[in-house]
């Protein structure tokens, strides 16, 4: 049982459900029996993609992945068998996505594409700043899915994804920093392994100031209230309080900090989630 769990990746397998979740709250459907039953009914949905993303990209990328202490779980498991697995649960997903929402298939298909393609021998993964890319333009995918699950895109949905967007592709760099010697052994050619390990650690440090800043940006244009924002922008402010203490590139520390940081922003959801629903229950 531990070497399935060791390939599925349960805690990233959840932290990609909220990925999906965070636009169903900014979509801010009114809490009613039949909305909480189909937002929980979503998180289920959200919950069997991501067991399949992570099977597909475990079974495409098996060979770099040897190299990968982090990933050296999925090395137990036989190959055809991760992706057979994998394709047929992408498939029952799909079916069950077309079924719970005909306007989420056609982006749901894109954010398979989008992965696989990264996952491939050759793919997105091995190709300097398309990791970092795919990232970006598969979390505007992402959010959207959660928030057309309970509404429409509108130019506000697009705003606040991209926030999303560059938190998740500042994630994936520093993902990338730490995968670092992995990847340069398997002769992927990440943006860590061609432009060094300290530069995309810098680059991914401004995403998330980007990610700041872009906030502000749009509620100065009314796009988005202040109110929503706030724990938003402290926890940037944390954030880049533990990113100047932490003061080392060095992979355990890395992994520490990045644990600090994802509770940092789940945090700050719950409290723009009360926020937003303050009065309204």
């Amino acid at each position: 049982m531990k070497k399935y769990l060791a390939v599925l990746r349960v805690k990233e397998i959840v932290g990609k459900a909220g990925f999906f979740m965070v636009g169903t709250l900014f979509a801010r459907p009114e809490i009613t029996v039949d909305n909480t039953f189909r937002a929980s009914h979503f998180f289920l949905v959200c919950l069997l993609n991501g067991v399949a993303i992570y099977l597909i990209n475990a079974g495409l990328g098996y060979r770099h992945d040897a190299a990968n202490e982090r990933l050296k779980g999925t090395q137990q498991l036989n190959r055809p068998g991760i992706l057979t697995v994998g394709f047929s649960l992408a498939v029952i997903a799909l079916i069950w996505i077309y079924l719970f929402s005909e306007q989420l298939i056609l982006p749901s298909i894109i954010v398979y594409m989008l992965w696989t393609i990264y996952s491939l021998p050759k793919g997105f993964k091995g190709i300097p700043l398309m990791g970092m890319t795919c990232a970006f333009v598969a979390q505007l995918f992402h959010f959207h899915i959660g928030y057309m699950a309970f509404s429409h895109y509108t130019v506000y949905s697009i705003a606040v994804s991209v926030y999303f967007g560059l938190l998740f592709a500042g994630g994936h760099a520093l993902h990338e920093v730490i995968d670092h010697d992995a990847d340069q052994q398997a002769r992927l050619r990440t943006s860590a392994v061609t432009f060094g390990r300290h530069a995309v650690f810098q680059l991914s440090t401004v995403l998330f100031a980007i990610a700041a800043v872009h906030l502000v940006f749009i509620a100065w244009y009314g796009i988005i209230e202040w109110k929503i924002i706030a724990p938003y922008l402290v926890a940037s402010c944390v954030h880049f309080v533990m990113l100047f203490v932490n003061g080392s590139e060095d992979n355990d520390k890395l992994f520490v900090y990045r644990r600090k940081y994802m509770i940092l922003y789940f945090v700050a959801t719950i409290v723009v989630a009360i926020v937003m629903y303050v009065g309204r229950v």
